[in-house]
């Protein structure tokens, strides 16, 4: 069988399925592999039905369809140059990021945190749920897609994006680009309010006589390193709070403004690991469950206090964006409170608010090493692949120890 297909503006009879026999023999495995194929090489999936065999892309000046005889194999075949739009634009290239493709978030595995599905509505709510069992944080999130005005928007969910996945900029490289892994990724943790806010709300807090740089004080030390990082990145990078400016370098950031944020997020994370060790594999997941919960309402308490007339200083940018920030600090004690619901009794309590900190801060410096597509452009993407056609790669590696004797194996996932 074959489809009629309109490539813009030019129409093409070329079969996009398979033969019975072929489909039979395509395994969830191989799926998976010809869709990140095809989506790394900048394609498009405009007919993606593997249940039915049928498949087409079209990107980068080529369409991919399977062949009509077996074996099995698919083929190339150049669009009409006039109907050619070529991109050089490439994606990180990870297993990590494949994930992305099909709406499917990596956890970080240092800080214990499993894979988000976020790729659908129905994703969404579900991963809300098991982040916040009560489901205040999910009912907030529907309440917030406003038919009329914000169908698609995730105020406040979308953070999970740079405090859930690990590092997947590679270390001496300037390519940035990912695969948008939801219906929209953008969020405070990205503009230059949240950043302003954020820098200026740190300094008062640590200006008050609540703290000083004495060492006496061991709990505010990652705070000052925050506060001194955070100096340091704005007044050699003017990309660092701007992500107007950032955002005008996909693939060609400065190798050296990449490696600071990179390694200031590495130090972050580490700090952060120190917490679960000390306290338990769980911490860092609850505080960032904690944060979500009481992020999601910002949107709409933002609006609220502008309409009042309390909202606050937003510094000469967009009012409700830089309320925003200054609520997420307002939210701070709802998660030292959510925290200690959750049972982390042990943990002081500024210790909690120094992780909240740290978290923000390494979720900044994720953003700034990563690109995904600008404002509301996200929300015009194409849609991620069903999620169910992800296969999870495992084999196993032989290796040697360090005097190159006992072997052993390790079980590597892709």
């Amino acid at each position: 069988m074959s489809e009629h297909l309109t490539l813009r503006g030019k129409t093409s009879t070329a079969s996009t399925s398979m033969t019975d026999e072929q489909a039979l023999s395509f395994s969830a495995d191989n799926i998976t592999k010809l869709a990140t194929q095809a989506l790394r090489h900048g394609m498009t999936w405009t007919i993606f039905r593997p249940e039915h065999g049928v498949f087409l892309a079209e990107g980068n000046g080529y369409i991919l369809r399977p062949k009509l005889q077996p074996p099995l194999a698919f083929e190339y075949i150049p669009i009409p140059t006039s109907a050619r739009t070529v991109s050089d634009d490439l994606f990180i290239p990870s297993p990590f990021v494949d994930r992305l493709f099909f709406g499917i978030l990596p956890g970080c595995r240092l800080l214990n945190l499993p894979d988000y599905r976020i790729g659908t509505t129905a994703d969404v709510y579900a991963t809300m749920h098991s982040l916040d069992s009560t489901g205040s944080a999910s009912k907030k999130i529907r309440d917030n897609r406003h038919p009329s005005f914000a169908p698609k928007c995730l105020f406040g969910f979308s953070d999970i994006i740079p405090l859930a996945a690990p590092m997947l900029r590679h270390r001496d490289s300037t390519i940035t680009r990912l695969p948008i892994p939801a219906e929209y990724t953008t969020g405070l943790l990205t503009h230059k309010e949240g950043f302003v806010v954020f820098r200026h709300r740190l300094d008062e807090l640590l200006a008050s006589s609540q703290y000083t740089e004495s060492p006496s004080l061991p709990v505010a030390r990652m705070m000052l390193w925050v506060r001194t990082k955070y100096h340091e990145l704005m007044q050699k990078f003017p990309e660092w709070e701007d992500e107007v400016v950032a955002n005008k370098q996909v693939n060609n950031r400065s190798m050296e403004f990449l490696d600071a944020c990179h390694a200031s997020w590495d130090h972050c994370t580490t700090y952060l690991h120190s917490l679960t060790t000390r306290y338990g594999k769980s911490f860092y997941r609850d505080l960032m469950a904690a944060h979500l919960k009481n992020a999601v309402n910002w949107w709409h308490q933002a609006w609220n206090r502008m309409r009042a007339g309390t909202a606050r200083d937003r510094y000469g940018l967009r009012d409700y964006i830089a309320e925003g920030m200054h609520l997420y600090w307002d939210y701070l004690d709802l998660v030292v409170e959510e925290m200690e619901e959750r049972g982390w009794t042990m943990v002081p309590r500024e210790v909690v608010r120094e992780a909240w900190v740290v978290m923000v801060f390494r979720g900044f410096c994720w953003w700034r090493c990563h690109w995904m597509m600008e404002g509301e452009d996200m929300c015009e993407a194409p849609e991620r692949l069903p999620s169910e056609y992800f296969v999870e790669r495992t084999e196993e590696v032989r290796c040697k120890d360090e005097r190159g004797e006992e072997e052993y194996v390790v079980v590597a996932t892709a």
